[in-house]
């Protein structure tokens, strides 16, 4: 390969066409292996010893995971295929549930209770305040602050009648 990579590791032209680099799709099948077998990003990135790209010799845990991340392993835009798409999706799979990104939950944290939706039935003040403000904003020149003093009123109404429903 020269300077960057434009096709993807494992992968080179032949014709025109796209083929495989026979020692990288090795490392490609070698990587898709050990992240299955159980083995972190990093432990791959460093064992790596064939470069990504030409000057580039060591690996990167983002190198390893654009390789895991590539559908064109699994044989898509005509390129040859690599992997099977089963090991393709058990690799995304360990991979969605080993991101380190999500806050984890602690089991000592209270969990929030699950929002109920109440029913109700609004009252006349707060039908005879919904159609006013519909109205005031269909007509031609609304007045924005009324129509934004009947919005936190109405809310205010209807707050109170679900509250009522509650207790």
């Amino acid at each position: 390969m020269l300077k960057n990579r434009n096709i993807p590791f494992g992968y080179c032209m032949v014709n025109g066409k796209h083929a495989l680099n026979a020692p990288e799709a090795e490392t490609v099948r070698k990587i898709f292996d050990d992240y299955i077998g159980g083995k972190s990003l990093r432990s791959i990135a460093v064992e790596m010893e064939i470069p990504y790209n030409v000057g580039k010799n060591k690996w990167n845990i983002n190198m390893v995971c654009r390789v895991l991340e590539n559908r064109k392993y699994i044989g898509e835009n005509a390129y040859p295929q690599i992997i099977s798409e089963s090991d393709f999706r058990l690799a995304a799979q360990i991979k969605s549930g080993r991101n380190t990104y999500r806050k984890p939950v602690s089991q000592n944290e209270p969990r929030q209770p699950e929002i109920s939706i109440m029913e109700y039935e609004p009252t006349e003040e707060i039908q005879r305040m919904t159609n006013e403000i519909n109205r005031l904003i269909n007509s031609e020149n609304p007045d924005k602050e009324k129509v934004e003093a009947l919005i936190i009123k109405c809310t205010q109404l209807k707050y109170a009648a679900i509250n009522e429903v509650r207790t």
